[in-house]
């Protein structure tokens, strides 16, 4: 079992803290200050998720015992949490129309179909059915990932580095689509630093293809992503990973704090935008550095803790029953 290395607890917590300032933003006019400034660049937190989750995930897999082991974990890991945000959104849009006679929310899903797609993740971009909460996009990503690992831990693992390469290949070669069934390339290098990150620390057995998949995906990740400080935001995800593995961190609140990471990702915008977002309206906390700085950290601090609620009620309980059933299953499989 590899060590826990708290730099990426401490990376989720700042990627989803940074995310969630920048959506409590977004919705007023930006003013050139320094505060402003680098929460307008929160959409960083996006790529170091992506990098994060191709490490951590591809390491699951590594520790998978098969491919439907993965899977299972990987299902139960993402969708309960996702599930129970949904219900939140609910009860903010029902709290919307009572006070102020209609839905100021968010589109809601139309037709079954759409309703499906929204519970399974199937919603923007792999389809046209619009999402209901700012956040359940990078989901979708997400969710295809983990698909894409699933396909991987099919082929014995000496060949299983060409099935990566493969892909980095593709978003190296064909440009961006926004939908199904191409809309994955586009991230797909950020997920793969993460990956080649884990097998440059733990596969050197295969150094030469590791290598290769790296020099891919940088070219990849130059040659797609054109938003500002993507591709270094990526690198240096990366590179304070690679420096933990050998100069750990130890365990300290800041890291605890990870563990709400995903929690705080699914909370923040219905409950500080949605439900509380009237008070960035007011215009002395729009123009007040100092009022604008207290009111977002009172938010996140909100947040964080609501968020330690959902994930020992409602997320850890389903990583636990994700084990016990794959613990079920390997014991059938025997």
């Amino acid at each position: 079992m590899t060590e826990r290395n708290h730099i990426i607890d401490l990376l989720r917590f700042f990627a989803a803290a940074w995310v969630a300032i920048f959506h409590f933003n977004e919705t007023i006019p930006y003013i050139n200050n320094w505060y402003r400034f680098f929460f307008k660049l929160g959409y960083l937190g996006v790529p170091i998720f992506f990098v994060i989750s191709g490490y951590c995930v591809y390491m699951a897999s590594n520790q998978a015992k098969n491919a439907k082991h993965f899977i299972v974990r990987r299902i139960l890991r993402i969708f309960p949490p996702y599930w129970f945000s949904i219900i939140i959104v609910g009860i903010v849009i029902i709290c919307s129309i009572v006070t102020n006679g209609a839905n100021s929310i968010a589109i809601l899903p139309k037709s079954g179909k759409d309703i499906l797609a929204t519970i399974t993740l199937l919603t923007t971009p792999f389809s046209s059915v619009p999402i209901i909460n700012w956040v359940y996009w990078t989901l979708t990503f997400e969710l295809f990932f983990y698909l894409l690992i699933f396909i991987g831990l099919l082929i014995p693992y000496h060949y299983r580095v060409f099935w990566f390469i493969s892909i980095s290949i593709s978003s190296l070669l064909f440009p961006i689509h926004e939908h199904w069934p191409f809309f994955f390339i586009g991230h797909w290098p950020s997920f793969c630093f993460g990956i080649v990150t884990y097998r440059l620390l733990h596969c050197k057995d295969q150094l030469w293809l590791n290598i290769l998949l790296l020099t891919i995906n940088v070219f990849a990740l130059m040659n797609i992503i054109f938003l500002p400080y993507y591709s270094q935001t990526c690198v240096v995800t990366c590179l304070l990973i690679i420096i933990s593995h050998y100069i750990p961190l130890k365990q300290n609140f800041a890291s605890k704090l990870g563990d709400y990471s995903y929690s705080i990702y699914l909370l923040h915008v219905p409950v500080a935008v949605y439900m509380l977002g009237s008070v960035k309206q007011i215009k002395y906390v729009q123009t007040h550095l100092w009022a604008n700085l207290l009111w977002d950290f009172l938010l996140l601090g909100l947040i964080t803790i609501l968020s330690r609620w959902m994930y020992f009620n409602i997320e850890l309980p389903s990583i636990i029953l994700g084990k016990k059933l794959t613990n079920g299953i390997r014991k059938n499989t025997l």
